[in-house]
């Protein structure tokens, strides 16, 4: 029987672990996102949990930190999240961590998915390479891509605004148009947890004006304004809470 690591034989954790994982879904409790990426694992119970934390402690120098959740997740599962420096050489350890965690698991093929994406890809070095941001630079510059895409997706319903995103300052511009706004993004979620950010709604003429105003401007959203001078515009069943800045 082959000994993978102390206390673990080969295919000791076969079917209690997911083959799929995603990388920086989640944020690092070691410090900040641009220089740790977080794997996190999706594990059946908790002591096959705690034995992949103890898995990932034992042995990996470019592991930082591995935790299993104490309690289930919303899906009745527990995750286990294992952290690695972003730096030079990282998608070289991930790849060995999980040539290894293969012979623990049995499992043939890992997939993960990146950042809130949903469409798995199989791991490799060369996928990794392509998708996996290896230093706090790329890093950013890969949150900012995805930040520009989102806010696109939600505030750009018909392809006529140009979105750019520089911290969490949302810059809008309507084709053909020479005026930009600015706005400050507090939160994006599900409608009604953003709807309870907001103590009460401002039903002023002018606030009205406002929010027809912009309404024109982006289209088929549903605008209102607070009485803390902030806007929730909402699409569907998501919604972002803003403040207008530098207007």
């Amino acid at each position: 029987m082959q000994i993978v690591k102390e206390g673990l034989k080969a295919g000791d954790l076969e079917g209690v672990i997911s083959p799929k994982f995603s990388i920086d879904q989640y944020k690092s409790k070691m410090g900040e996102d641009k220089n740790i990426m977080v794997l996190a694992f999706t594990v059946d119970s908790l002591a096959p949990a705690k034995d992949l934390e103890r898995f990932a402690e034992t042995g990996y120098k470019a592991i930082m930190d591995a935790d299993a959740t104490p309690g289930t997740m919303a899906d009745g599962k527990h995750r286990v999240f294992v952290e690695f420096e972003r730096k030079e050489g990282v998608i070289n350890s991930i790849v060995a961590f999980l040539e290894d965690l293969k012979k623990l698991t049995n499992i043939e093929e890992f997939e993960y998915t990146y950042h809130k994406g949903q469409n798995p890809t199989i791991v490799s070095p060369e996928t990794l390479q392509e998708v996996v941001p290896t230093t706090p630079e790329a890093y950013e510059q890969k949150v900012n891509e995805i930040k520009i895409g989102e806010a696109k997706n939600f505030f750009d319903k018909y392809s006529m605004i140009e979105c750019k995103m520089q911290d969490n300052i949302l810059s809008v511009k309507k084709t053909g148009t020479q005026q930009e706004l600015q706005f400050e993004i507090h939160k994006v979620g599900p409608t009604n947890e953003i709807i309870e950010e907001a103590k009460a709604f401002a039903i002023d003429m002018d606030s009205v004006a406002e929010c027809t105003h912009l309404t024109k401007y982006f289209g088929p959203l549903n605008i209102t304004k607070t009485t803390e001078n902030k806007f929730i515009f909402t699409n569907g069943d998501q919604s972002a809470l803003l403040s207008k800045s530098g207007w």
